[in-house]
């Protein structure tokens, strides 16, 4: 890791996979209807957000509604989330790499 990405991040990350739903929320003014949820996993995730690793670009500033499945906890956690980042690795052929941060 790069010295410049430790000091740019406020919490330590810890290693986790979690399966997650997004669905992201469309702006309020909008007359677009509902859009198809979006599956992937958490690589890790902190106190302040989480590594989502999926099949498909989210756009950058896009409000998600999310669950996220915990190992031995039987029902989703949900929360609302940030898209802060999105990016295509170079190593790891169709998926894509996002930041979220929890909004609370």
């Amino acid at each position: 890791m790069r010295s410049y990405d430790l000091e740019r991040r406020r919490y330590p990350r810890v290693p986790q996979t979690l399966e997650i739903e997004v669905n992201p929320v469309p702006p309020f003014d909008s007359a677009e209807s509902a859009m198809s949820p979006i599956l992937g996993r958490a690589q890790n995730i902190s106190k302040g957000g989480l590594c989502f690793l999926s099949q498909q670009p989210i756009s950058q500033s896009s409000l998600l509604r999310c669950e996220m499945c915990a190992v031995d906890v039987p029902v989703p956690i949900p929360t609302l989330l940030l898209v802060r980042w999105t990016k295509k690795p170079k190593v790891r052929g169709n998926n894509y790499l996002s930041g979220l941060q929890f909004l609370f």
